[in-house]
């Protein structure tokens, strides 16, 4: 009977000091959404990823919690993300500029952080400016593609179709509204 009690105490702890996560996958057209869901026990932290590219390539998109200061107030900024093979450099360097190009002509201008990850790859991401984000997001939503562009040409050319759609379910997944993006 002891063996029991303290058998059942023992999973009761584990089960309590685990948490429980809960992932969902959504794709449309040639974007990806991930939302992930972590019950700490304490609270419900909601994590929404959406991206295109990967397979080799680099990725395009952006994640947000629903920790996050997130819209209207403050709106994500979108990421190029490239990653090497162990022992090659990326193709984008550190403090460089990038220029994302838009079907209709606008374009952004982006820094690229270059560094190694902790298991020793390289990775290079953009990040703009934080006014510059809802500009880039809305020019996202209203464009076809969009064209990286680096001081040695074209770094990558991504799709924009279905990013509206893995707006939305990024905004409904994290609960921010979709208004100063998609009007």
């Amino acid at each position: 009977m002891t063996f029991r009690i303290l058998t059942g105490l023992g999973l009761g702890l584990l089960a309590a000091s685990t948490a429980q996560a809960e992932q969902q996958y959504f794709s449309y057209k040639d974007w990806n959404v991930q939302i992930e869901a972590v019950d700490t026990g304490e609270d419900l932290r909601i994590t929404c990823s959406m991206w295109t590219g990967g397979d080799g390539l680099p990725t395009l998109g952006l994640s947000v919690s629903n920790g996050d200061a997130l819209p209207p107030d403050f709106f994500p900024g979108v990421q190029l993300t490239e990653r090497a093979v162990r022992g090659h450099a990326t193709v984008l360097q550190n403090d460089q500029k990038v220029n994302f190009v838009f079907d209709d002509g606008d374009s952004a201008q982006a820094t690229v952080y270059a560094d190694f990850d902790e298991d020793g790859f390289a990775f290079a991401q953009t990040n703009f400016p934080l006014e510059d984000n809802q500009r880039v997001l809305q020019a996202m939503q209203r464009n076809g593609q969009i064209e990286i562009v680096g001081t040695e040409g074209t770094v990558y050319t991504a799709s924009l179709s279905g990013f509206t759609a893995s707006y939305r379910k990024v905004a409904e997944g994290c609960g921010f509204p979709v208004t100063g993006v998609i009007d």
